[in-house]
C-alpha cells in the first residue's frame, strides 16, 4: 500500500463524521425540547397518580371505619357480648363478627374488642383479661384518650410470639360518647398498606412514600419526611392527615431535562463552531503522524499478506470484530424482546381471566390477534400441582421451572396432536391455565375433558408427581372467559374432598350446597367436650366429622375454616378448664395441627394428622384425669346422671343423699372433674336426647317437652334454641334436608 498525494483529501473526508456528530447534537437539542413536553406530561400523570393513591387508601380506611362503627351501632351479637354474661356461644358470635370484618378488608391485621364489664379482650383467636393481652400497653393508652375515631401513627404491635408488626390503629368507644361498655380497636398492617399502594403504581418508574402528620415514615423505621424535589408530588389527606408522596424514579435526570433545555441549545451552537475549527486545525496538524501510522499499517498488512493465500487485507479487522459484536448484541436483544412478549402475553391472559375488556374495541382485537388468541368459543381448565409443599422441598428452583415448562409444553403438544388450539400459561407457582379456543361450542367441554385426561395421564406416567385438573364451563365470547376460569378454580378447590390426580368437572360440583354449618360446629363441640372429659368416643366422632365433609364435597377453604374453629374451640376449652394441659397444647399439639392444615391436600391426610396429634393430647388429658381427686367417684356419679337424666327429680340434693357427699362440695367436684356445672351437664344430656328424637322419630315437640319434664313447650323451645342455635322445628327440617341431599 502506497500513500498518494490525494490522501490528505481522504483525511478531510474522514473528518466528516465530526459534522455528523454536530448535526446529531442539533437533532438532540430538538428532541430535548420534545422530551420536555413528555416530561411535563409525566409530571401531570404523577399528580393524577398521587391523587388516585390518596383517594383509594382513604376510601379503604373510611370503609373500615364505617363498617367498624356500623358493627358497633347495630347491636345484636356485639351488644350481647358486651352486656350479657360470658359464654362460649356469645364469645364465638362476637369473634365471628371481628373475623368477618377482617375478611372484608385485606388491609386489617387484627381487631380487638374490649369489654369494660369484666376487663377482658376478645380477638380472632381467644378471649383473655387485659392484663394478659400482648398489646395491653397500647390498649391502656387509648382507653385514656378523650377522642376516638382517628387513625394513629405507625406503631409496633405486641405479639405473643415475640415478633412485632408495624400497624396503624383506629379505636372507637362503645358507646361513642362514654365508652362505658367497651372499646374496639382495628389494626391495619403497614406492610399490607405498602403492598396496596404498590399495586396502584408502576415500581419500575414510580416510587411512593407515606408520612404521618409528624413527618414519620410509614414504610421505613426512623425515616423522617425529606424535602420534596420539583418532580415529586405531596398530597395531604383531609381524612387522616397523612402525606402521600409520589415521585418519579430518576428524578434528577428528568429535572435536568426539564430545566436544562437552554444549556443544550448553547452547547449545540458551541459544538458547531468547534467542529468547523477543529476539522481544519486537526487535519493540517495531524497529517504527518497519520501518514506515519498508515506506513506502519502498510508494513503490517504486507507481512500478513505474505502468508495469506487469499491476499485479503486485514488492517480493518477491528470492523469485523465490531460487526460480530453488533450481531451478538442484536441476538441478545431479540431474545429479550421475545421474553418481554411472553410477559405481555401473560398479562393479556390475566385480563381475560379477570373479565376485564380494556381500551377501544379495535385496539383490543388487534392486541388479541397479536398474541395469537383468535376469536371463537372458549373454555378454561386449571392444572394444579398436587402436594406442592413436598414438590417445592424435593426439587430445586431450576428443576421446578424445568418441570413446569415440561407440563405446559406437553399440554400444548397434546392439544396440537388432537387438532385443538390452546394457550397455556402459568398464573401461579402451582397453577397452569389452559385456554381452549374452538369454533364449535357443542363439543367444547368434551374436547377439554379429553385433553385434560391426556395431560393428567401423561404426567402420572412420566413424572414423579401428579396434577389435579378442574374444568370450567364453556364461554361464548371472551367476556365470559372470567366466569369459566372461576368455575375451573372452584372445581379444583374441591380436590380436598374428591382426592388428587383426577379430573374435576365444574358441572359435578356446581349447585351442590354444603350442609348446615351448625351441624359441623355441633360435632366439633362434641369432639372437644369428649376430649376434655377424656371420653373414648371422640375418635369415632372425629371420624364422622371428616366423613361428613367428604360426603358433602366441601371446598378447601370451608374445610380450613372448620378446622380453624376446631383449633380455636379446643384452645378456648383447654385454657378455661384444664390449665395443666395448656403448656403441652401450645408447645406441641397446636403447632402440629396447624402444620397438618398447611401441608395436607386431602381429607384423608388431614384426618390422619389430626388423629395422630389428638391421640397424644388425649393420653395426656386421660393421665391428668386419672390423677385427680375422686375420679372414680365422679365417673360413677356421671354414669348415674347419664342413666337417669330424664328423672324430673334428679338434682344435686338427690345425688348428695345417694352418694353421701356434701352438695356444695359435690358441685365443686362436678365442675372440676367434668368441666361443667351440674345443671349445664344435665341440660346437655337432655338436649342430646331431644335431638335424637327429632332426627330419628316423628315424636312431636309437645311430647318431647313432656318427656323432659318441662311445664310447657315454650320453655323447652327456648332452652333448645339457646343451646343448639335453632328451634326444634328448624333442627328437624335441616336434618331432613341433609338426608335428602345424601
Amino acid at each position: 500500500m502506497k500513500v498518494n498525494n490525494n490522501y490528505i483529501k481522504r483525511m478531510l473526508l474522514s473528518y466528516l463524521p465530526i459534522l455528523l456528530v454536530t448535526i446529531s447534537m442539533l437533532i438532540f437539542v430538538f428532541f430535548s425540547v420534545i422530551n420536555q413536553l413528555h416530561v411535563r406530561n409525566a409530571i401531570q400523570a404523577n399528580d393524577l397518580t398521587a391523587e388516585y393513591v390518596a383517594n383509594m387508601v382513604d376510601s379503604s380506611l373510611k370503609g373500615i371505619s364505617f363498617d367498624a362503627q356500623k358493627m358497633i351501632e347495630d347491636g345484636g351479637d356485639m351488644q350481647r357480648f358486651l352486656d350479657g354474661p360470658s359464654d362460649r356461644a356469645t364469645d364465638f358470635d362476637a369473634s365471628n363478627l371481628l373475623s368477618n370484618l377482617m375478611v372484608r378488608y385485606g388491609l386489617i391485621d387484627s381487631v380487638y374488642l374490649y369489654r369494660a364489664k369484666d376487663g377482658k379482650v376478645l380477638d380472632q383467636s381467644t378471649i383473655r383479661p387485659l392484663t394478659q393481652f400482648p398489646d395491653q400497653a397500647y390498649f391502656r393508652s387509648v382507653l385514656e384518650q378523650p377522642y376516638t375515631g382517628v387513625w394513629s401513627s405507625p406503631r409496633m404491635k405486641g405479639s405473643e410470639r415475640s415478633n412485632e408488626v408495624r400497624v396503624s390503629s383506629l379505636g372507637f368507644k362503645i358507646p361513642r360518647d362514654s365508652g362505658s361498655l367497651g372499646y374496639v380497636i382495628v389494626n391495619v398492617k403497614i406492610a399490607s398498606l405498602e403492598s396496596f399502594i404498590g399495586q396502584m403504581i408502576d415500581p419500575a418508574i414510580t416510587e411512593a412514600e407515606l408520612f404521618d402528620a409528624a413527618g414519620q415514615s410509614f414504610f421505613e423505621d426512623e425515616r423522617q419526611a425529606s424535602s420534596r424535589n420539583r418532580l415529586s408530588v405531596d398530597i395531604v389527606s383531609d381524612y387522616t392527615g397523612w402525606t402521600y408522596r409520589i415521585g418519579i424514579k430518576g428524578g434528577q435526570l428528568f429535572d435536568f431535562l426539564f430545566h436544562g433545555s437552554t444549556v443544550w441549545i448553547l452547547l449545540g451552537l458551541s459544538a458547531i463552531v468547534f467542529a468547523i475549527g477543529s476539522t481544519l486545525y486537526v487535519t493540517r496538524r495531524n497529517y504527518k503522524p497519520i501518514e506515519s501510522i498508515m506506513h506502519r499499517i502498510e508494513r503490517f498488512s504486507s507481512s500478513v499478506k505474505a502468508g495469506d493465500l487469499k491476499e485479503k487485507e486485514n488492517e480493518f479487522s477491528f470492523i469485523d470484530q465490531a460487526i460480530e459484536r453488533l450481531i451478538t448484541n442484536n441476538m441478545v436483544f431479540q431474545e429479550q424482546q421475545q421474553e418481554h412478549l411472553v410477559i405481555r402475553r401473560q398479562q393479556f391472559l390475566q385480563l381475560l381471566l379477570k373479565g376485564e375488556d380494556e381500551g377501544e374495541r379495535e385496539e383490543w382485537e388487534q392486541e388479541r390477534e397479536f398474541y395469537g388468541l383468535a376469536a371463537g368459543k372458549f373454555i378454561v381448565s386449571l392444572v394444579e400441582l398436587d402436594y406442592y409443599g413436598q414438590f417445592a422441598m424435593k426439587y430445586s428452583p431450576n428443576d421446578q421451572s424445568l418441570f413446569k415448562f415440561i407440563v405446559s409444553s406437553v399440554a400444548v403438544e397434546l392439544a396440537e396432536q388432537n387438532g385443538l388450539r390452546v394457550v397455556a400459561e402459568w398464573i401461579a407457582k402451582n397453577q397452569l391455565v389452559i385456554l381452549l379456543i374452538s369454533n364449535e361450542s357443542g363439543a367444547l367441554e368434551h374436547q377439554m375433558l379429553q385433553l385434560s385426561e391426556h395431560i393428567r395421564a401423561w404426567v402420572d406416567s412420566h413424572l414423579d408427581f401428579t396434577v389435579t385438573i378442574g374444568v370450567g364451563t364453556p364461554a361464548e365470547d371472551e367476556s365470559r372467559i372470567g366466569g369459566s376460569f372461576d368455575d375451573a378454580m372452584a372445581a379444583v378447590s374441591r380436590k380436598v374432598s374428591f382426592g388428587v390426580n383426577q379430573i374435576i368437572d365444574s358441572v359435578e360440583v356446581k349447585g351442590k350446597s354444603d350442609s348446615e354449618w351448625f351441624a359441623y360446629l355441633e360435632m366439633i363441640r362434641t369432639i372437644v367436650r369428649q376430649l376434655r372429659m377424656s371420653e373414648d368416643e371422640w375418635h369415632n366422632e372425629l371420624k364422622r366429622l371428616f366423613s361428613e365433609m367428604a360426603v358433602h364435597r366441601l371446598r378447601k377453604d370451608d374445610v380450613d375454616r372448620l378446622l380453624d374453629y376446631f383449633v380455636f374451640h379446643l384452645d378456648y376449652e383447654l385454657e378455661g378448664v384444664l390449665p395443666e394441659v395448656v403448656k403441652p397444647w401450645l408447645q406441641e399439639a397446636k403447632p402440629n395441627l396447624l402444620a397438618v392444615m398447611a401441608q395436607c391436600d386431602t381429607l384423608k391426610q388431614l384426618e390422619d394428622g389430626f388423629v395422630a396429634t389428638l391421640t397424644g393430647l388425649y393420653q395426656h388429658i386421660e393421665e391428668l384425669s386419672q390423677s385427680r381427686r375422686h375420679n372414680v367417684l365422679m365417673r360413677e356419679i356421671r354414669d348415674y346422671v347419664a342413666e337417669h337424666f330424664m328423672d324430673p327429680n334428679l338434682s344435686l340434693t338427690l345425688l348428695s343423699d345417694r352418694f353421701q357427699i356434701n352438695s356444695k362440695y359435690l358441685s365443686q367436684l362436678f365442675k372440676e372433674s367434668i368441666g361443667q356445672n351440674f345443671s349445664d351437664f344435665l341440660i346437655g344430656l337432655r338436649i342430646d336426647y331431644a335431638k335424637r328424637l327429632l332426627r330419628d322419630s316423628d315424636v312431636t315437640v309437645q311430647d318431647i317437652s313432656d318427656r323432659m319434664g318441662y311445664a310447657n313447650p315454650t320453655s323447652f323451645i327456648r332452652v333448645f334454641k339457646k343451646v343448639v342455635g335453632l328451634s326444634p322445628g328448624q333442627y328437624r327440617d335441616s336434618r331432613m334436608r341433609d338426608t335428602e341431599l345424601n
